[in-house]
């Protein structure tokens, strides 16, 4: 073989090797050259399918960037989303407190903060996200129990800091009274 064949198929192996194709070491020249040129032609071919058909309108495919834009959106969607739940603290250092302020948020999402209160009869709307940060809180509570020899001490257990209840949405009757106590009571704006 000669110098120049080697070095085009040396670069061919390489340019195979950057674009994960699969090739046997002792390959030809005029057989590598095939499988890397089959491959860009199925590429090019591609590309061109896709340019097409975003100039077409076709929303068969989406570009990269629109895919994270619009899972963002998803997010961002399910994220706000109410959920309908009936909160109990179960944190002995909060027995006196009637509600608390829950604030969660992340960069991309931004940041979601809602009064929640504590063991009401009608429920409460939240965020979602509120929701799973709120699954997701612990709280120490102390036990006085035996050791090995039979002393009293002080143990810490982990338990869940909320017991929440998820309760069905609000049907169009019980929206229609919700609407009246709030105009009434003056607590929306019009």
């Amino acid at each position: 073989m000669s110098e120049v064949n080697q070095d085009e198929l040396t670069t061919l192996k390489a340019r195979a090797d950057m674009m994960g194709i699969a090739y046997h070491p002792s390959i030809g020249l005029a057989k590598l050259k095939e499988k890397v040129n089959g491959i860009l032609e199925e590429s090019t071919a591609e590309e061109s399918n896709i340019v097409n058909s975003l100039s077409s309108g076709d929303p068969g495919y989406i570009t990269h960037a629109e895919y994270k834009r619009k899972m963002l959106a998803t997010r961002k969607k399910r994220a706000g989303s109410l959920i309908r739940i009936n909160v109990s603290c179960m944190n002995p250092n909060k027995k006196e407190w009637e509600g608390e302020i829950i604030s969660v948020g992340s960069a991309k999402l931004g940041t979601f903060k809602k009064y929640i209160p504590f063991n009401t009869t009608e429920g409460w709307h939240v965020p979602y996200i509120i929701y799973e940060a709120m699954k997701e809180r612990k709280c120490s509570i102390f036990q006085t129990v035996k050791d090995h020899l039979g002393n009293k001490v002080r143990k810490a257990k982990l338990i869940n800091e909320f017991t929440i209840e998820i309760l069905p949405p609000l049907d169009k009757d019980e929206l229609k009274a919700l609407a009246q106590r709030q105009a009434v009571s003056g607590s929306i704006d019009k």
